[in-house]
């Protein structure tokens, strides 16, 4: 029988990319990067996952168009896989992780989202009746008022929560405004034609971005933070307002009860009725607001970035034995 060596053949798929060339360059043994954005490399890291929102929500178009579908599962398919240690939020997100992608659950590291360091630093100052008047002239806002912060996505369900406006000043009698900030990413022409359309140009208010300290007297003024998005399994803005003193109304997502605890209230994002309920409730009870606050602000404190650094480094000593096994290229 005829034998073949094929010994002398080189597969190579790629080549080493400029980040692997300056890894080796200096030395550098392991990486740690804070997204799963796709980096080739042959030594060892850690990502971190802060959503699978195109397997969650693939119907939505920001995750289907253009091919974005198909360029995060190359990605994610790949890089993933690869890493030594995945960082996710919640045990919903290792979940995921798991049924989607088929990590090895060690490889796994909970380590939850922590609370912005601004808003903490921002929450230990008192803020006064100035400031309160002073950002609802500068934005023409009523005296009454809900915050919702997230760049105009459909996934961010703005649509629902213009619906459920209206139904609070139709059916409830309480026209209350609607401030929304946050850049345009596809949906805020739509968006903006339905609150006309729904008779709420008057009561709702699309800022764009604003600076941070407006941000930051937004959230300390309003009734309440209704985040009504349905992607998870975290957030961020419901932690913002958690440390700023603002009482927070939660789409019930997978997630979003690990996340926020009993600190926060749940809504259905799909139904207007109930989020406009919600809002009505809150705004007739001062003490449930007021025990809202202080658990919020409990909860906002607990995990911090400090935190979340100290877990990275847990999880670099608890692979540095694994490290040792080797040396350098």
């Amino acid at each position: 029988m005829l034998q073949r060596d094929f010994s002398f053949v080189r597969v190579k798929w790629r080549h080493a990319g400029r980040l692997q060339r300056l890894a080796r360059k200096h030395a550098i043994e392991y990486m740690w990067f804070l997204s799963s954005d796709c980096h080739l490399l042959d030594i060892p890291y850690m990502a971190v996952v802060w959503d699978l929102q195109h397997r969650t929500l693939p119907w939505f178009p920001e995750v289907t168009a253009n091919g974005e579908f198909d360029a995060r599962e190359a990605s994610n398919g790949w890089f993933l896989r690869r890493a030594s240690a995945v960082v996710t939020g919640t045990r919903v997100g290792a979940a995921e992780l798991e049924r989607y992608y088929q990590i090895t659950p060690d490889c796994i590291k909970i380590l939850p989202h922590p609370t912005p360091a601004y808003a903490l630093a921002a929450a230990s100052v008192s803020a006064g009746e100035e400031a309160v008047a002073r950002i609802r002239r500068a934005y023409q806002i009523g005296v009454d008022y809900v915050v919702y912060p997230a760049q105009f996505w459909a996934h961010k369900n703005h649509a629902n929560l213009l619906h459920a406006m209206a139904i609070l000043g139709t059916d409830r009698g309480r026209p209350i405004d609607l401030v929304m900030v946050g850049s345009d990413k596809g949906n805020r022409a739509y968006c903006e034609s339905l609150a006309a359309k729904l008779g709420l140009s008057g009561t709702c208010h699309f800022l764009g971005f604003i600076p941070r300290e407006d941000l930051i007297d937004l959230y300390r003024a309003a009734v309440a933070l209704v985040y009504p998005s349905f992607g998870g399994p975290e957030n961020l803005p419901p932690l913002e307002a958690f440390a700023l003193g603002c009482p927070v109304l939660a789409a019930d997502v997978p997630g979003a009860r690990e996340q926020l605890g009993e600190c926060a209230k749940f809504i259905d994002p799909r139904n207007p009725a109930q989020i406009a309920g919600a809002i009505d409730a809150l705004c007739n009870d001062a003490a449930a607001r007021a025990s809202m606050i202080v658990q919020g602000k409990a909860r906002a404190s607990a995990w911090t970035g400090k935190d979340f650094i100290e877990g990275v480094f847990g999880v670099l000593d608890e692979f540095e034995p694994v490290r040792r096994a080797w040396g350098l290229e």
